[in-house]
């Protein structure tokens, strides 16, 4: 919409009832709607952690979601095909990001290799460490240890 005089373009999906009573709500019912709206589309969307690991190239070792987005670590696939690489570790940055035809599709943005591969992990919050670390900053835990594997 470029004129604030024009009236908004209607999806032909929806009923005209439902038109005319949004029309008819004044702008606090207008937020509240769109409040519910955006909490029913994501009730219903996937979560972001099962479309990152249906769609991930590599091996996907964490996801942190963070509501509007997530920072995964993965291996990235191997050059010759043959699976992940699992001498790099990587760090993204992934985002739902809307399409012209109204769907939705991640974006990845690469951040960089985490260098520091060997993890050390609290054993009282199960967060990740420097290798050199002796107390968590996460919860002030001396509890720490170093990981077999990575997540």
């Amino acid at each position: 919409m470029s004129d604030p005089n024009d009236e908004p373009e209607v999806q032909d999906t929806l009923p005209k009832a439902l038109i005319q009573r949004i029309d008819s709500l004044e702008l606090p019912e207008l937020k509240a709607v769109l409040s519910y709206v955006e909490r029913r589309i994501d009730a219903l969307r996937t979560p972001i952690e099962e479309e990152i690991e249906a769609t991930a190239a590599g091996e996907v070792l964490q996801i942190k979601n963070h509501d509007a987005y997530a920072l995964v670590r993965k291996h990235p696939p191997d050059p010759d095909g043959s699976g992940a690489n699992t001498d790099i570790v990587s760090l993204y940055h992934v985002h739902r990001e809307p399409q012209l035809d109204g769907t939705e599709s991640l974006h990845w943005a690469y951040l960089g290799d985490v260098h520091n591969s060997e993890q050390i992990r609290c054993d009282s919050c199960g967060g990740h460490l420097d290798k050199n670390a002796t107390v968590c900053p996460h919860c002030g835990s001396e509890n720490v240890h170093q990981s077999e594997t990575e997540e």
